[in-house]
């Protein structure tokens, strides 16, 4: 399917060809009146008069043509521009507003906070200036990386923290943060989450008598 990109190139093909038939054509007329005698000069030079015209409208369609292709080439570049301008800023709001979280969590004070909010703009301003690396970067990766340049700690998952009865020792063949804790299987649960025992004392992973 054409686009009209290519029908204004067709159109203009067009129009050239006929602006030179045309051209010549009325060369060639002017040509005859002047070799002609009176009485058909004049009829000739209304024939040149009309073929002029059109030569002239000719070329001045494929003017306007022209004008129009280049105001559309214009016009799309612009909306180009517009659309990554409008894609970079996205991304820079994104970075900007993760990190800030992470500011307003570790900062100890207000001018701690304006100083990071600071250097934090002046590091997107830097690395924004290539707008294609800036954008390609991954963007979890991006604003660990921003943290750490301020100094601010990127939060990772968070690992469940298991405190060690007395008197128990880790089995070396289970991870540390696995080690300790409790057996879901064994004795039933009561409601309040504690094994049923006998007093109060039994151990669940003792088997009874």
């Amino acid at each position: 399917m054409l686009c009209a990109a290519d029908i204004a190139t067709e159109l203009d093909e067009g129009l050239k060809s006929l602006f030179q038939a045309g051209l010549e054509l009325s060369l060639q007329v002017q040509a005859d009146a002047m070799a002609a005698e009176p009485d058909q000069r004049a009829r000739l030079a209304l024939t040149f008069h009309r073929l002029s015209r059109g030569v002239r409208q000719t070329a001045a369609l494929r003017m306007r043509i022209a004008r129009e292709a280049e105001r559309g080439g214009r016009e799309a570049s612009a909306e180009v521009i517009d659309l990554a301008k409008r894609r970079l800023e996205k991304r820079k709001g994104q970075v900007k507003a993760a990190v800030e979280g992470l500011i307003w969590t570790e900062a100890e004070s207000e001018e701690t906070r304006t100083v990071l909010d600071y250097d934090l703009d002046e590091l997107i301003t830097l690395e924004a200036q290539d707008p294609e690396t800036f954008e390609a970067e991954d963007l979890d990766e991006q604003v660990e990386r921003f943290a750490a340049k301020l100094g601010l700690s990127f939060p990772a998952a968070a690992t469940p923290t298991v405190i060690p009865r007395s008197g128990d020792k880790p089995d070396p063949g289970v991870p540390s943060g696995l080690a300790n804790r409790p057996s879901q299987l064994g004795s039933p649960a009561s409601p309040c989450g504690r094994a049923e025992d006998d007093g109060g004392n039994r151990d669940p992973y003792r088997s009874s008598a």
